[in-house]
C-alpha cells in the first residue's frame, strides 16, 4: 500500500478508538497523528530493501512478530519524550494505553500490506490476504477514504 493509505487508515482507526475509549481531546488526537505517522513511516524505512532496483519488504519490521515490537518501540519514546518536556511522569496506565495503540497501529500497518502480493511474514515464510498490487489505485483510495471516513465522522461528532 502506499504512504499516505497507511498514514489516513491509521489515523482514522485511532480517533475512532480514541472516541470509544472516551479519550478524545486534542492531547491525545496529537499523539495519535503523531503514532499514525511516525510509527507507519519507520516500518517503510527500515523495512524495504532494494534488490536489483525492486523495493522488497523484510522480516525487520514487516512481521507480525516484529512489527508490534516498533509501534512498542515508538509509542513508549515517545510519552517519556513528552514527560520529560512537560515535566510530569507518565501514569502507568497511560502508557499502557499508548503502548496498546502503538502495537494497534503497527498491526493496521501490516493488515494493508497483506492486501498486496508481497504479504507479510509469519514465521517463516509469507501470507497475504489477497494479492493485489500495492499501487492499486481502486484499493489505496479505498483505504484512504475510509480512513478519511473515519476521521470526519469521529472529530464530527
Amino acid at each position: 500500500m502506499k504512504a499516505l493509505t497507511h498514514y489516513l487508515f491509521s489515523t482514522g482507526v485511532s480517533f475512532t478508538l480514541l472516541s470509544l475509549s472516551h479519550a478524545l481531546d486534542l492531547n491525545s488526537i496529537l499523539l495519535a497523528l503523531w503514532l499514525s505517522l511516525s510509527i507507519n513511516y519507520l516500518i517503510d524505512v527500515l523495512g524495504h530493501l532494494s534488490r536489483n532496483g525492486i523495493p522488497t519488504r523484510t522480516r525487520v519490521t514487516h512481521s507480525i512478530f516484529t512489527a508490534p515490537f516498533w509501534g512498542v518501540a515508538v509509542a513508549v519514546a515517545s510519552l517519556t519524550v513528552l514527560s520529560h518536556a512537560s515535566g510530569s511522569g507518565t501514569p502507568l496506565h497511560m502508557l499502557g494505553f499508548w503502548t496498546i495503540m502503538g502495537i494497534l497501529v503497527s498491526e493496521e500497518h501490516l493488515f494493508l500490506d497483506s492486501l498486496t502480493q508481497a504479504g507479510v511474514y509469519s514465521w517463516r515464510r509469507r501470507i497475504a490476504i489477497a494479492h493485489f498490487r500495492y499501487d492499486n489505485v481502486a484499493l489505496n483510495l479505498g483505504f484512504a477514504l475510509l480512513g478519511v471516513l473515519f476521521i470526519v465522522v469521529t472529530l464530527g461528532s
